[in-house]
């Protein structure tokens, strides 16, 4: 790895995390007129607005859906609609099984009339959508943070070489416990912060030779057992091929931790065998969320302190509510305690 590089700008605000918190955040001060840069350590933007292609199959490993329930949210969600975004409602409630293994003769399906959002070409193309119009540094590791002559400075590990980001304020939007390891131990409002606990998700992504036994609309939330959700991304209407995505609970993620992507994902496709109907897994793979959902989110929307007169504020799903929309509003907080 080469010398550091130091960026020549000291940006107004400084983005930790391209989830949807961060990029709702820099979209509203980069409207402002705001000089904003996202650094952000994985290859694409988007957080848990995660998908893949595998094997011709277009597949949302993370966030499956959105729901509107507030206005400012509302609000958001049109504004990206009429910007061009592909998003349209999948249904109006989703069917419920006891148990994935009792199997799709056990499916209960009610409704509660909240519209589930999904975007063509899958979840992340949300992201994309925001990122295309903001300056997003992908594959980015910020490794600390420190303040120097009341402003941020932060060091970044890049593909091939170091950098040194500067700015005049900072909004930490990764899981809490990632954004704390940035700080000193006794960052102002710190202490506060560092209860908020997360369970882990293993997903289980699998192309299949013939779409799953799922009922209309393509999705199942699972009461009880070993798996919380399954997904038809084909019926679902974001893959051309049929591609199963199956989330493990809190107890059973936990449990494959120490296993292997081979035998973690052979566990979960047993699990799941009594919903594949005639299709048999052509592709398989697995990802391991650490932090996928907040146990208890904050209670404000996001958190503001500063350290050495350098402004600096928290937010993300585990502040407000732990939904897409949750993330989305925190980061209209941060936008509003940043400008």
């Amino acid at each position: 790895m080469s010398a550091v590089d130091r960026d020549p700008k000291i940006h107004d605000v400084v983005i930790v995390g391209a989830g949807l918190a961060g990029l709702v955040a820099a979209t509203v001060l980069a409207a402002d007129g705001a000089d904003v840069v996202l650094l952000d350590k994985s290859r694409s933007a988007g957080g848990r607005l995660a998908t893949r292609r595998v094997e011709g199959a277009t597949i949302d490993h993370g966030a499956q859906f959105f729901t509107v329930r507030s206005d400012p949210f509302a609000r958001l969600v049109e504004g990206w609609r009429v910007a061009g975004l592909p998003l349209r409602a999948w249904s109006h409630g989703l069917p419920r099984a006891p148990s994935a293994l009792a199997g799709p003769e056990a499916v209960e399906i009610p409704t509660d009339g909240h519209p589930r959002y999904v975007v063509d070409g899958g979840m992340n193309a949300l992201a994309h959508h925001l990122a295309d119009r903001l300056e997003v540094r992908e594959r980015r590791r910020v490794s600390r943070a420190d303040t120097v002559d009341g402003r941020w400075r932060l060091s970044v590990e890049g593909m091939r070489a170091r950098e040194v980001v500067e700015g005049r304020r900072l909004l930490l939007t990764p899981p809490v416990p990632q954004s704390l390891a940035l700080l000193p131990p006794d960052a102002p409002r710190a202490e506060e912060l560092t209860d908020l606990a997360y369970a882990p998700c293993v997903s289980l992504l699998a192309v299949l030779s013939a779409p799953p036994a799922l009922p209309w609309p393509g999705g199942v939330q699972v009461t009880d057992g070993p798996i919380s959700w399954l997904a038809d991304n084909q019926r679902k209407g974001v893959s051309v091929r049929p591609a199963l995505t199956a989330h493990a609970t809190d107890a059973e993620s936990a449990a494959l931790a120490d296993l292997d992507d081979a035998t973690a994902a052979a566990r979960l496709g047993s699990h799941v065998a009594p919903w594949l109907g005639e299709g048999r897994p052509v592709a398989v793979q697995l990802k391991r969320w650490r932090y996928a959902r907040p146990l208890a989110p904050h209670p404000e929307r996001a958190v503001t302190t500063d350290i050495d007169g350098a402004p600096l504020v928290f937010a993300g799903d585990a502040f407000g509510e732990a939904r897409v929309e949750g993330a989305a509003r925190s980061g209209l907080a941060a936008a509003q305690r940043l400008a």
